[in-house]
């Protein structure tokens, strides 16, 4: 199964020295994220995370002015990841992502099991909004493994 959405805000950025649960900025941007992700969860009727082996695809459409210092991509694949999952027992989340039930996975149970991740920042025109697009897709055990 593959489920697919768009966000249209900044991808959250997972960063080293503080839960990105716990920084307003970067709660919003998870708080948009999980908001997304239950409503695609919702429309396509699934009841829980997938806890099989997965795919993630993650595409950030920014400015081409901003296509450097927007930020890192690794730093979103990690913030997107944990996003999609639930957050760490041991965090505190900022007020803004206490309505997208932090302490419940959404499309990934835990992102031990995403198996691949294709990621791409792409230019776009001045005029269009920073947004990205996110698709999990589970897979077998027959197509994890390499031939």
């Amino acid at each position: 199964m593959r489920v697919e959405f768009t966000v249209m805000d900044t991808p959250p950025k997972k960063h080293g020295e503080k839960s990105m649960w716990a920084l307003e900025n970067e709660a919003r941007r998870v708080a948009s994220l999980r908001r997304k992700a239950f409503d695609t969860r919702l429309k396509t009727g699934l009841t829980e995370p997938f806890r099989s082996l997965v795919a993630l695809e993650l595409k950030v459409l920014v400015p081409k002015s901003q296509l450097e210092s927007i930020g890192d991509l690794d730093s979103f694949i990690a913030g997107v990841c944990d996003s999609l999952q639930a957050a760490d027992p041991s965090v505190h989340p900022h007020p803004v992502v206490e309505d997208t039930a932090p302490e419940q996975a959404l499309l990934i149970e835990n992102d031990a099991k995403v198996l691949s991740i294709t990621a791409r920042k792409i230019a776009v025109d001045e005029t269009q909004k920073v947004h990205y697009e996110v698709a999990v897709e589970t897979l077998t055990k027959d197509t994890a493994v390499r031939e």
